[in-house]
């Protein structure tokens, strides 16, 4: 009974340190409407459309209500990304307003889920007080915590993985049908919040049917528990599918990216991990991994290790397949390389695990809350609302800019009017697919071309970004015909400040010289 009590006492310990540690990040996260990376913007919008959605009569006309919504904020992606994330925000979007505060809000309560399951993961493997300082470590690596501080949706995906290899390891040791779902469902909600958590079905498969243990499910009753992954997946492998003559080029052939078959392509994100842990961290590792190697040699791998070294294998293989490489894109190996080598430490010198984990996550939640500065890029804030006070009732905005997702949001979010309409320059003056890295295909206005689409979309006010897309002919007419002062007048000029790229550092708005 006081070994069941102890650990219940260090459950809600660890529940208390990762809600804190939450907090934390939440405090020394910029949330005014000046996301840094140019798809938080959007992914914060695509929350707060669906919250309208619901609130605003969307069900009793969706089609129409999602046709005028995108015609005004042309900032939502949901049919590019799967929607969970998107979906567990619109309660808290709906009680506390739509806001950047509580889109970031929502992404750091995923991030408390995913240390409270990292505890559990490590629990496993070594004593409380121990494991409380690997959680607070994994969250608080330089690249976890960067992630976990932008409305993004890989720290909500990574939370629902480790749920999934608890409630796996949980199955394993009942053979109880409750957990065999609860694994599924977790993991199911994980592909529906970022795709490429699809990784996991390959360990899961094999915990689940080829993994000897005795009890187990009957085999019947494993493939019904298959049925609520494949629901819940779905809607992400039809957009894959659907979006595939664009990701094609993504996995197989991308413009500066090494060849599959290359000891680079295979190393490309080994060579990332300073950067992404810090060297302390990485040091850590590396020994854990020589811990595990003597611990398999010796047979002596706890269950927990080697399910969470699939987890990671999985996804190191996956993401090196494919060709489109940045950090961030294997971000869901971290936290299980970090828990495998943190294990391996732990299973084999368990003193160097209490003496080496609480010092790294000291540190490690001493650059990432103290030290480190999270970027970010203001000034659209200033620009959303200078053109609302600029516009007339009723009239439209064009955007010509790169972080357009960031004044799109704000002018949704910031101020009262909501008569005002948006248009991006990006999409009508050219067509561009994702980013310029995918070709950009200019629409051929000329002068007279461009007035007359001005004045048919009701464009009272333009907010350009100066040199934005500035080599397409298009483009170019747009500047010139701001420029030459005849129809249109610079009425703001506003500063954006911040991590911003060379091109990139005001927005200029214009109004009508004259009646329009």
């Amino acid at each position: 009974m006081k070994d069941h009590s102890k650990d219940r006492l260090w459950n809600l310990i660890a529940i208390a340190v990762m809600a804190a540690l939450a907090v934390a990040l939440f405090i020394t996260t910029p949330t005014n409407g000046d996301f840094w990376w140019f798809d938080s913007s959007r992914h914060a919008m695509n929350g707060v459309f669906l919250r309208d959605f619901f609130v605003e009569g969307g069900l009793l006309r969706p089609i129409r209500f999602a046709s005028e919504y995108y015609h005004q904020y042309p900032a939502i992606n949901i049919g590019f990304y799967p929607p969970f994330f998107y979906l567990s925000s619109v309660p808290f979007l709906a009680v506390f307003g739509a806001h950047h505060a509580v889109s970031q809000v929502v992404v750091e309560l995923y991030a408390m889920l995913a240390g409270i399951f990292a505890y559990l993961l490590a629990r496993r493997a070594m004593d409380a007080f121990s494991a409380v300082a690997a959680a607070v470590a994994m969250l608080c690596l330089p690249e976890m915590a960067l992630w976990g501080r932008q409305v993004q949706i890989d720290v909500p995906a990574i939370a629902l993985l480790l749920a999934t290899a608890w409630c796996l390891l949980r199955y394993i040791d009942s053979a109880k049908r409750s957990w065999l779902f609860a694994t599924t469902i977790c993991l199911g909600l994980a592909i529906l919040t970022r795709a490429q958590a699809i990784y996991a079905v390959a360990p899961m498969l094999y915990f689940v049917f080829a993994y000897r243990n005795k009890p187990t499910a009957p085999i019947r009753m494993r493939l019904l528990a298959l049925l609520p992954l494949i629901v819940l997946a779905l809607p992400s492998v039809a957009m894959v599918a659907y979006f595939s003559r664009v990701n094609q080029s993504q996995v197989t052939n991308m413009p500066g990216m090494p060849k599959l078959m290359s000891l680079e392509n295979w190393t490309w994100y080994a060579q990332q991990l300073p950067d992404q842990m810090g060297w302390p961290a990485l040091a850590f590792v590396i020994a854990g991994l020589v811990a595990a190697l003597a611990l398999t040699a010796r047979r002596r791998m706890p269950l927990v290790g080697a399910m969470v070294f699939s987890f990671c294998l999985s996804s190191w293989i996956l993401f090196s397949l494919v060709s489109n490489k940045e950090p961030r894109f294997n971000l869901p190996s971290l936290p299980f390389l970090f828990l495998f080598a943190a294990i391996g430490i732990a299973a084999l010198l368990p003193w160097l695990a209490r003496l080496a984990l609480p010092l790294l996550a000291v540190w490690l939640a001493w650059q990432a809350l103290v030290v480190t500065q999270v970027p970010v890029v203001s000034g659209y804030q200033d620009a959303a609302l200078a053109a609302q006070a600029l516009t007339p009732p009723h009239a439209n905005v064009m955007v010509s800019a790169h972080r357009d997702g960031n004044f799109i949001f704000d002018m949704r979010t910031f101020g009262t009017r909501r008569d005002i309409g948006i248009r991006r320059a990006d999409k009508t003056l050219v067509d561009i697919t994702i980013s310029r890295a995918f070709g950009v295909k200019d629409q051929h206005y000329d002068r007279a071309a461009l007035e007359k689409m001005l004045q048919k979309e009701n464009i009272a006010t333009i907010v350009l970004q100066q040199g934005y897309l500035s080599d397409q002919p298009s483009m170019q007419q747009l500047q010139q015909l701001l420029h030459d002062g005849s129809a249109w007048r610079l009425a703001r000029s506003i500063e954006l400040q911040g991590e911003t790229g060379k091109n990139e550092k005001r927005v200029d708005i214009y109004t009508r010289a004259g009646p329009g």
